[in-house]
């Protein structure tokens, strides 16, 4: 979903690089379709469930002057060489893999802290020099409204609940060596009810237990498990109206950057050092990373693999969690 939600600067880049009638269409995978679907700019969103043949013979039909592969794959390929055949131009982004395994196996860094948006927008340099359009244009991340507000205006909907600020914390993450223990998250909780902020808990549905075992701990505060119960665009809708949203190096964590929602960023195996970071944050975004040794992260260019006896998430204290907690709804408080 992060990887999806990074796509949009590109999107606005070729409407602004482009001179006419720019139609863009966008292909992902189903689950990642809320992330684009309503994103200014874009005609249609086509899905595949599990191939891109389900869509191929569709897509020839449909005739594209050009292909934006921004994903660089098997599957992308597959599409490339489909509308090849109608004289389709395509253009592939650089993944820098082999600059990602040289930071995480031996430390040498060539990414220099290169963004991964800076190398999708870098695929459309035949158009000119799309960075800088984008600079130019006060550009700030992503489009993500919440559920219930309209592309034009950004309002809520005469409809939409009226809520007080909230906290979210995003308990899930893919892969362990992004996941922050529960211990840390109930030290966490217990100074964010003693404050007197209500929260929510946000997760997909490998998150529900724990989600349920933390909000069972504080039955008299308004802690709200939400975990494994709301779709991407309700939680997107959550993320958008919190007052602070503390996550890992997950989609949420996108979602949040491109929501300008401020947040504290909890770095495990990975690291912003591989170009993944939250693209333009909210100002007051603050990032924690492990406490020691810094020579051996990042561990893994996913999260899936650590090298320590003591996990990564596990080496950032409750204590600095709190602290940066505080720190940013002190900045952003009115």
């Amino acid at each position: 979903m992060g990887d999806v939600i990074l796509t949009s600067p590109v999107v606005r880049a070729l409407h602004a690089m482009l001179e006419g009638d720019v139609e863009v269409h966008f292909l992902t995978k189903s689950p990642f379709a809320p992330a684009v679907q309503g994103l200014e700019g874009i005609r249609k969103v086509w899905t595949i469930d599990r191939t891109t043949a389900e869509v191929e013979s569709e897509l020839v039909e449909v005739g594209f002057h050009y292909v934006v592969d921004l994903h660089a794959n098997a599957r992308s390929g597959f599409v490339k060489r489909a509308l090849r055949q109608g004289g389709t131009l395509d253009l592939t982004v650089d993944k820098k893999s082999l600059a990602k395994i040289l930071l995480v196996r031996f430390g040498v860094d060539r990414l220099k802290g290169e963004h991964v948006v800076q190398r999708y927008l870098d695929t459309l340099r035949p158009f000119g020099a799309a960075l800088e359009v984008m600079a130019g244009q006060g550009d700030i991340g992503g489009l993500l409204l919440p559920a219930g507000t309209t592309q034009e205006t950004g309002e809520s909907a005469p409809n939409s609940a009226h809520r007080p600020p909230r906290i979210a914390l995003a308990l899930g993450a893919a892969h362990v060596g992004k996941a922050l223990p529960k211990a840390h998250w109930h030290d966490v909780l217990v100074h964010l009810v003693q404050q007197g902020w209500a929260v929510d808990l946000i997760g997909g549905p490998d998150e529900a237990q724990v989600g349920a075992e933390l909000a069972a701990s504080f039955a008299e505060a308004d802690v709200d498990n939400r975990c494994g119960q709301e779709d991407w665009g309700a939680t997107f809708d959550r993320i958008g109206k919190a007052a602070l949203l503390v996550v890992g190096d997950t989609g949420a964590m996108h979602a949040g950057a491109a929501l300008q929602t401020p947040m504290v960023v909890l770095w495990g195996c990975t690291s912003p050092a591989l170009g993944m970071g939250p693209w333009r944050p909210h100002p007051a975004t603050r990032s924690l990373e492990p406490e020691g040794p810094t020579r051996d992260r990042p561990c893994s260019r996913l999260g899936d693999r650590c090298r320590h006896k003591v996990r990564c998430p596990e080496r950032i204290a409750p204590e600095r969690i709190i602290a940066a907690v505080d720190a940013v709804l002190n900045q952003t408080r009115p």
